[in-house]
């Protein structure tokens, strides 16, 4: 038989800290913005729910009088879990792709309100 790359071994030594296998800084900001971005989906989502049951409800039934402040607190948490959201998107980039994109995944998110969205599509 003749020796090629194949029938190379090679081991691979794990470097433990803290009884933990070590993580890269890399990893550990990517492992961070995955979560701030499920959390900013999760928070968007549940704001346009809440947002949507309000300002149907007020638009059928009563008039936007009768709920108070309830419904401006609810298009003022829409307003800032859709900028969190655009800040876990698209970060420093503001081109207008970058908008783009983002405004296609939140009317994705709108459209699919009931449904639960996976973030790491």
């Amino acid at each position: 038989m003749s020796d090629s790359m194949f029938d190379e071994i090679k081991a691979v030594k794990v470097e433990m800290v803290n009884g933990r296998p070590r993580v890269t800084d890399e990893q550990t900001i990517a492992d961070m913005d995955a979560e701030e971005m499920k959390a900013a989906v999760s928070d968007f989502v549940q704001s346009a729910r809440k947002f949507r049951e309000l300002n149907s409800h007020a638009a059928t039934h009563a008039p936007y009088a009768s709920l108070g402040n309830a419904w401006w607190k609810a298009l003022e948490f829409l307003a800032l879990a859709d900028s969190r959201l655009k800040e876990a998107f698209c970060g420093r980039d503001r081109s207008p792709d970058s908008i783009r994109l983002f405004h296609e995944y939140r009317v994705r998110l709108l459209v699919l309100v009931p449904v639960p969205y996976r973030t790491d599509a």
